[in-house]
């Protein structure tokens, strides 16, 4: 296997780690919230919490990378997420709990924007577009981390030892994959961080599309089973299958996504993926059966998924090289008040009478995307100077 492969493996299970993780805490909440007693309004202030920090985590991300390398910077944080997950399963009261999500929110906000960062290098160093794929390897991982935690609860594993297994396989492979991450440094410390170097107009549109983005995500992540289920009479056992949908079509665009991107552009092929993405949404709002609704969720997940990755290309390939690190923490911000504004917003707009306007929301705000579908030209071809 050449240098260069095993640059792109190594980075590609740091994407991994992310979806598993993350999966693995999240689909266990129930347990969690037993476990402690938690109400749902604690729930969902933790997860707030967890969101804000990331942000913060994000922030700290951007400085290791700019004193140090990205590289060191995702190193930390993967290590930081396995040592969340370890202290979310052996805390043994709930201020220890939520300190533990501290620590695995930080960590969360700071491999999002590791891992991006270090995909944009290998991309270039690749010359042609992967980096969709590897948003896609975070899906794929979360599906595991999903049904290892379904497996886990069917046999009563116990919450602590289901986490310490997973900050296991966290910390081995982040030990083998860890030395082939591109280790360039861009640039003198504090340039960047003096707003010397650092472009804010790419930062804000891709960051617009990428607040949009997980706003809707969320929002699906959040609310497509209950719609199912109350607006739409369908079975507890069926209602699942709408998230279940969006992933899988998540899932085609973003291992194809990339093929496309080489073909026909990044510029046509965000146009298209939120045009179907919106024609999705109206399915989704329309529906008249849980078949329809489920078949929107697809069209949905197709067309949308491909944003994210290619927001961040397009930026790697919008700012000076020197100020690459730096940008992409800076907008990988936006990942969580996309979080935050879509939970809140569908969420208030959400009740049992009103479902369909919980999905109407994303409806009339992912149509904005397409006047930004112009700037992604830069992701057509990247100009960092150094790999």
């Amino acid at each position: 296997m050449t240098t260069l492969r095993r640059t792109r493996v190594a980075v590609a299970a740091g994407f991994s780690l992310q979806g598993l993780v993350f999966a693995a805490i999240v689909t266990q909440a129930p347990r969690i919230k037993d476990k402690f007693d938690i109400g749902d309004g604690g729930l969902t202030g933790i997860l707030v919490l967890v969101a804000v920090l990331s942000g913060v985590g994000s922030v700290i991300a951007g400085i290791i990378a700019e004193r140090r390398t990205s590289a060191a910077a995702f190193r930390l944080a993967l290590v930081t997420i396995g040592l969340g997950a370890l202290l979310v399963g052996v805390a043994p009261t709930l201020p220890l709990v939520v300190a533990a999500f501290v620590v695995y929110g930080l960590g969360v906000g700071a491999v999002d924007a590791g891992m991006n960062m270090q995909g944009v290098r290998v991309q270039h160093a690749y010359g042609r577009s992967i980096m969709a794929n590897f948003h896609g390897m975070w899906s794929i991982a979360g599906i595991a981390g999903a049904l290892f935690a379904a497996g886990a609860a069917e046999v009563d594993l116990p919450l602590a030892l289901s986490l310490l297994v997973i900050a296991t396989v966290t910390w081995i492979t982040v030990a083998v994959a860890a030395p082939h991450f591109i280790e360039a440094k861009e640039h003198d410390p504090g340039l960047s961080a003096q707003g010397l170097d650092l472009p804010w107009r790419p930062i804000l549109v891709f960051g617009l599309v990428v607040l949009l983005f997980y706003a809707a995500d969320t929002g699906i992540l959040t609310w497509s089973s209950v719609y199912l289920e109350d607006a739409l009479d369908s079975s507890t056992s069926v209602a699942p299958l709408a998230y279940g949908a969006y992933q899988a079509g998540a899932l085609i665009s973003r291992f194809g996504g990339d093929f496309v991107v080489r073909r026909v552009g990044a510029r046509v092929v965000v146009a298209v993926g939120t045009t179907v993405g919106v024609m999705g949404l109206a399915v989704v709002v329309t529906a008249a059966s849980p078949a329809m609704a489920i078949g929107g969720f697809f069209v949905t997940g197709l067309g949308l998924a491909i944003l994210a990755p290619l927001s961040f290309a397009a930026l790697a390939g919008a700012v000076p090289a020197q100020a690459v690190d730096v940008a992409i923490a800076r907008m990988n911000i936006a990942n969580y008040l996309g979080a935050i504004l879509g939970g809140g917003l569908i969420g208030a707009a959400a009740t049992a009478d009103h479902l369909r306007w919980a999905f109407v929301i994303p409806l009339v705000l992912i149509p904005i995307v397409l006047l930004c579908a112009r700037s992604f030209r830069s992701a057509d071809v990247s100009r960092l100077d150094a790999v």
